[in-house]
């Protein structure tokens, strides 16, 4: 009913609807509440509002007002959240109880209020996988706040270790905590004599009451920790030249030591007082003189693979007895990075294993909790140092890791320069940090070492799992493939692919990248030799990320000439034996394929190979191994050039190298993305236009393939080659046998090939 047939407004009664002043309608007329506009009611002499008469519409007053009050669902989520927040408080008042211990350490505890964790940048649990909290059960940071305040109580010589909620140790602090509580005392003079009588304190210790026999270092056993060593060191002006390369060429790969105050320190002479600090700076003047041409850093008339070997000889690799300190940690990671590049190293290996056992041993694979400060910063570094250094050691060697994410519990490092963290931690705005990129490579580590825990695992770890379905290794692989994509989409502008791009940020970007196509062929590599509907598509992503981490290589080697860092060395290896394997396959297969373009692709992991071999042993192995399979095949040969000599100079080879043009028969990569952006063409096997974005998932790549069709199954013929290629690429016995099986005469150049492996 419209409002000229009588369905006017209601008005209030009385004297009031006569005054002249006008007055808001006591509600909105049916129109307007239904397009929730403001209404004006009737307006003038007319009897629509002003929304009504706009729009040529009855104004009605028909439909009931309905009363607001409170929604039912609203009461409901209110009686939810009173339950949850009885429930919360319940718990914390349990955990008041339990680490009523807290009052006797040295530094309060800190605000845990919120009940929440900082996040992780680097893992994510799935909501799935979670479960409520249950308010009986201490929480994991209950447990590692307990074992935090017990290592702070001094017990003799096991101050400032970690004792978890496992450890026989760590009962002795609930034992405290369940006295205490049933006495429902809290004053802290109470709990100091709790202490004192169940851990020791001072007043015993001057009583007697704790037999100083069984809780201090012997006399004998100290002359083991006082050991002073007597190191060389080289003169003052070698040691700034090196520790400038050392800062220019491997701190920001692997930003282990904090510059300013590690530059302060040599400058004061620490390292002629403390023998652990000199040895750390002896190792760090080793890797450096890798990147020098000073002639002192070379053993007296031998090779450059003896740069800075006169320092790594006077150091003691293992000491019998020692407290780890942050510059001992700090020695064995520089050490396991410099044994990468000697006759052994697989040594690197157990490095690593010695350096996380100490950081474990001090607790530093757990969050703290008290904010960033500078000393706990730096052993955040190193914690983070030597996992990435154990997730690309162990592929590269293929053996197991030392610490996985069921172990570590630790805050990412911050992403501010070194010089700005005396300034409250906070990097300016608009300027990009060099350790940015530590971080986004750590991210890549942590899908790593997810692809070696579960694609990688022992079979019988698969079985006990149930990870041995076909199903099981496509819903694996897809999940994957969706993280790497994410962290493609994640990359800052800084770090992304840019030919033209100088200065630190360009090598960054190139190692980045090239890790990058390095676990994507990781991650599809394995499937290649099983007999699946996996195998053709993971053989075209593993020849597509090979081309593409290949064309990084060469903008690289086409604008540097210094020794390549580790990554780009194990990038470049796997890459050159997939488009290898990929050649010999589909000739066999009488598959069409291009053979130039990728051979040309082959000879760039030669060129850098070749170039690392000068200072790093093991590349030249590596050279040697690409070499073998590249001659399999007698059309696959080229010829030998001058950049195939063995390099025996000194100082002069640097500047050889940087003198010498690559030949033009090796320029590969026009038209490769010129301008920003990843690569954005490769070579495919017939067709050189073919586009390709990394981290592409499998579907997207069965969709946009136009090379060859990764949906049609791959020739027996072709396929044979993989099954009998080594599953590990890096071992050097695997691949000696795989090389004389194929030329048909066993050992290909009778070398023991076992020297790959032999101890220092």
């Amino acid at each position: 009913m419209s409002s000229e047939e009588g369905g006017s407004p209601p008005t209030p009664s009385g004297s009031g609807s006569q005054k002249t002043k006008q007055r808001r309608p006591q509600r909105s007329c049916d129109f307007c509440r239904q397009r929730k506009i403001r209404c004006d009611g009737p307006s003038g002499a007319g009897t629509k509002c002003s929304n009504c008469l706009a729009f040529g519409v009855s104004c009605t007053y028909v439909d009931p007002a309905r009363k607001r009050g409170p929604k039912s669902k609203l009461v409901e989520e209110l009686k939810q959240r009173v339950g949850e927040l009885g429930q919360k408080n319940a718990a914390l008042e349990a955990k008041l109880r339990s680490l009523s211990i807290c009052s006797l350490c040295s530094r309060p505890l800190q605000s845990q209020s919120d009940g929440h964790s900082p996040p992780s940048v680097f893992h994510d649990i799935p909501e799935n996988c979670t479960s409520p909290p249950d308010a009986d059960r201490p929480s994991a940071e209950e447990k590692d706040e307990l074992a935090e305040r017990f290592r702070q109580i001094s017990i003799g010589g096991m101050k400032g270790k970690f004792f978890g909620s496992a450890s026989s140790f760590a009962l002795v602090t609930s034992a405290l905590v369940v006295r205490t509580s049933r006495r429902n005392v809290h004053s802290i003079a109470h709990l100091v004599q709790e202490k004192e009588k169940y851990l020791g304190g001072p007043s015993l210790v001057a009583s007697h009451s704790r037999r100083r026999l069984y809780w201090e270092r012997l006399p004998w056993e100290m002359e083991l920790y006082e050991q002073r060593s007597h190191y060389v060191y080289p003169p003052r002006d070698l040691i700034a030249s090196l520790l400038k390369l050392y800062f220019a060429h491997v701190h920001p790969s692997l930003p282990v030591l904090h510059r300013p105050s590690f530059e302060q320190d040599v400058a004061e002479g620490l390292y002629l007082k403390d023998s652990k600090f000199g040895a750390t700076l002896l190792v760090a003047l080793a890797l450096a003189s890798r990147y020098s041409d000073d002639p002192r850093v070379l053993v007296d008339g031998e090779t450059t693979l003896s740069a800075g070997w006169k320092f790594i000889a006077q150091v003691q690799i293992v000491r019998r007895y020692f407290d780890p300190t942050l510059h001992e940690v700090e020695f064995y990671c520089l050490m396991t990075m410099f044994s990468l590049g000697t006759s052994a190293p697989q040594n690197a290996w157990l490095y690593i294993g010695l350096g996380i056992r100490f950081l474990q041993h001090r607790g530093e694979h757990r969050r703290k909790r008290d904010g960033h400060k500078f000393e706990e910063e730096r052993w955040n570094r190193v914690f983070w140092s030597f996992f990435a250094l154990d997730r690309m050691v162990c592929t590269f060697l293929g053996r197991p890791a030392a610490i996985h994410i069921e172990d570590y519990n630790v805050e990412p490092p911050l992403e501010v320069d070194d010089e700005y963290w005396e300034h409250g931690f906070t990097q300016p705005l608009g300027k990009p940090s060099v350790l940015s990129f530590f971080v986004y490579f750590l991210r890549l580590c942590e899908i790593l070492g997810d692809t070696l825990r579960r694609i990688y695992a022992s079979q019988n770890l698969k079985i006990r799992m149930g990870w041995t379905s076909t199903e099981w290794d496509q819903s694996t692989v897809a999940e994957l493939d969706s993280r790497m994509n994410d962290f493609l989409d994640s990359i800052p502008p800084h770090l992304r692919w840019d030919p033209d791009r100088q200065g630190v940020f360009f090598n960054q970007s190139a190692i980045l990248y090239a890790t990058y196509y390095y676990i994507q062929i990781t991650i599809h590599r394995p499937f290649i030799q099983q007999q699946n509907a996996l195998a053709a598509p993971s053989l075209f992503i593993c020849t597509t990320a090979a081309r593409s981490a290949l064309h990084v290589a060469d903008v690289w080697l086409n604008r540097v000439h210094h020794l390549p860092f580790l990554w780009l060395q194990n990038s470049v290896f796997v890459s050159a034996v997939i488009l290898l394997l990929n050649l010999f396959g589909s000739k066999r297969a009488g598959l069409p394929i291009d053979t130039n373009k990728d051979l040309a692709q082959v000879e760039t992991a030669l060129r850098l190979l070749k170039l690392a071999e000068t200072w790093w042993q093991p590349a030249g192995r590596l050279w040697e191994l690409v070499q073998e399979l590249q001659s399999l095949d007698g059309s696959f040969v080229r010829p030998r050039n001058e950049l195939d000599l063995v390099y025996c100079g000194g100082p002069g080879i640097i500047e050889f190298l940087r003198d010498t043009p690559p030949p033009a028969c090796m320029r590969v990569g026009e038209g490769l993305g010129a301008t920003s952006g990843v690569p954005n063409k490769v070579y495919a096997q017939a067709q050189p236009g073919q586009s390709f974005k990394p981290g592409t998932s499998i579907e997207q790549l069965l969709a946009d393939a136009t090379g060859e069709d990764p949906n049609i199954p791959a020739d027996d013929e072709m396929m044979s080659m993989w099954t009998a290629a080594p599953t590990d690429f890096m071992n050097i016995n695997q691949w000696d046998a795989y090389i004389g099986t194929m030329n048909g005469i066993g050992n290909t150049n009778g070398v023991d090939m076992t020297s790959w492996s032999h101890p220092i």
